[in-house]
């Protein structure tokens, strides 16, 4: 897939997550508990494994040994992915998954050093993860994706500004790639971040939304709120999205019903098939453009 991508020109990055809590027996190889920073269960039913539903598991709480584990997890995974020719890792910190439980307020109760006694604690996991990943693989290819603020889940942050900065103002000096920052009404996370963000950053604007349009992302890069714009249902639904906006041409409509099902986010039309043979990396159609 990674020669693919480059055979075509492009560059291609790993998301790296951990679901924390976001997990259920019925869903892990090793059919055991999900663990997250507190005891604080998923509301309502949670996806499984076979397609349907199940009523979500109380976590169990990590302990020191199991945080550790998971940063050097993380590296290992990092690693792992530049051995199999991407170009850098994300690390998911958004949607409520677990570096955004250490985070939030309702996920993470703790009182030791990783807890919510000072933000230097709510941050200090995020911090290390984010350190270690970069140190073994630089940091020019590491990249951070975070949610301030974002409800999805039951997560619950009544003050995310604080905390925010002081992970962004912490993590500015490591070079990074990028950081990713999605959008929302109550905490314009862009917006506020922008100017303590001395490296590129993505703005996402459609969270929890209508999906974001050219007419959008062009607002965002015109007000300097970031530096690039990702689009996430807009580009399974239109696997040639850049073309579709430089031609102005109508979009595919995403299946909400299939997403994340079994062809449900490969199937959907190209504009031509130049355009489908061009995307897929074939020399001939990209002369031919």
């Amino acid at each position: 897939m990674t020669e693919a991508v480059h055979a075509a020109d492009g560059r291609i990055f790993a998301q790296l997550m951990h679901g924390g809590r976001q997990g259920h027996p019925l869903s892990r190889l090793a059919a055991d508990v999900p663990a997250g920073p507190s005891s604080v269960p998923v509301p309502g039913p949670v996806h499984v494994r076979d397609g349907g539903k199940a009523d979500p598991v109380m976590p169990r709480v990590m302990t020191p040994e199991d945080i550790r584990q998971a940063v050097l997890d993380h590296v290992s995974a990092a690693r792992n992915a530049i051995a199999a020719g991407f170009d850098g890792v994300e690390l998911h910190g958004a949607n409520s998954y677990l570096i955004h439980q250490f985070l939030a307020d309702n996920t993470n109760l703790r009182d030791d050093e990783y807890g919510q006694c000072t933000i230097e604690d709510r941050i200090r996991f995020p911090v290390e993860i984010v350190t270690a990943v970069a140190h073994a693989i630089g940091a020019e290819r590491t990249g951070l994706r975070l949610s301030p603020g974002n409800p999805q889940f039951g997560m619950e942050e009544a003050n995310p500004g604080p905390v925010y900065r002081a992970l962004v103002d912490t993590l500015d000096g490591l070079g990074l790639v990028y950081l990713h920052l999605t959008d929302n009404d109550r905490y314009p996370a862009p917006t506020d971040l922008r100017a303590r963000w001395h490296g590129a950053l993505i703005a996402n604007v459609g969270e929890n939304s209508e999906p974001t349009t050219r007419e959008d992302g062009e607002a965002v890069l015109m007000t300097g709120r970031a530096d690039l714009v990702s689009y996430g249902r807009a580009f399974i639904a239109n696997p040639d999205l850049p073309q579709r906006f430089e031609r102005n041409s109508a979009l595919n409509t995403i299946d909400s019903e299939n997403l994340y099902t079994h062809g449900g986010d490969t199937d959907y039309p190209y504009l031509d098939s130049r355009t489908a043979s061009l995307a897929l990396g074939d020399p001939a159609s990209a002369e031919a453009v």
